[in-house]
């Protein structure tokens, strides 16, 4: 199983967290890791060595596009660099999963993995529709009828991407399109291809608190702990809610806690 994820070192141990939960949900499986970073050394990440069926692929990405490109304190460049997979993962990779730092894995994902991309480029969840999402695509300029993924779990077709996709018109449109850019990697991917997604269940495979409490307020068999453990396999914390601050609101924190404390005593023995 191929996993991309990227990130600077401002979320590096939220980012061991996320992979202790991958790999405690997969023991036996062989996993390749690409870890895109600039800033971030073998060294930060040596903890992860105790894992035997886990291959560490850390690599640089340098573009000069994204050096100007519009970003914010919540949104680095880095956010950027998964529509970019073509230029930098090898050959060998025909699929891969990005996974956002901020994420519990909470079963084996190998159902997700395997999903037949049906010609598409992406698979992933949403978090909004009806009026959003066409408000989105307006605002976007994407093609009617275009999807709007959260980016923090994407299934990629680098296989299809690598015969079809076109790097020069991504870096136009970041460019051109910057006032336009509110969540700026989810935008462009919604823009450029945004016609050419699968959308999955956000509640099994994107879950947040933001999520439940919507859910919660409009059906009578509400979602619970017992929900969760029993068909959950992804928790996201997007957004400003995350589990290791004081004001975070939610059910979904002993997740992130139970594999937080793993890390740390990972790091200290």
């Amino acid at each position: 199983m191929n996993i991309l994820a990227t990130l600077n070192r401002n979320y590096l141990f939220h980012f061991l967290v996320m992979v202790d939960s991958l790999m405690y949900h997969h023991p036996h499986e062989k996993i390749d890791l690409y870890l895109i970073s600039n800033d971030i050394s073998l060294e930060d990440i040596k903890c992860l060595q105790m894992f035997d069926n886990l291959s560490i692929h850390l690599m640089q990405y340098h573009n000069q596009i994204l050096a100007v490109a519009k970003t914010t304190y919540r949104y680095p460049p880095e956010i950027y660099t998964r529509l970019y997979a073509i230029e930098y993962l090898p050959n060998t990779v025909e699929r891969i999963l990005y996974l956002d730092p901020d994420i519990i894995v909470l079963k084996n994902l190998k159902s997700l993995y395997e999903m037949d991309f049906q010609d598409n480029y992406y698979i992933g969840a949403t978090n909004v529709k009806g009026f959003l999402t066409r408000f989105n695509n307006w605002k976007n300029k994407a093609a009617k009828g275009s999807k709007y993924l959260n980016t923090g779990v994407l299934l990629i077709n680098i296989e299809k991407l690598r015969k079809e996709q076109n790097i020069q018109e991504l870096n136009e449109y970041i460019i051109k399109n910057e006032k336009r850019l509110f969540l700026p990697d989810q935008d462009v991917l919604n823009a450029l291809y945004g016609n050419k997604v699968i959308v999955i269940d956000n509640l099994k495979y994107n879950l947040s608190d933001r999520a439940i409490k919507r859910y919660n307020l409009t059906k009578r068999k509400k979602i619970n702990r017992h929900w969760v453990d029993e068909n959950a396999y992804i928790i996201h914390y997007y957004g400003k809610n995350k589990p290791w601050k004081d004001k975070y609101r939610g059910i979904l924190k002993p997740y992130y806690e139970f594999h937080a404390e793993r890390v740390k005593k990972i790091i200290e023995s």
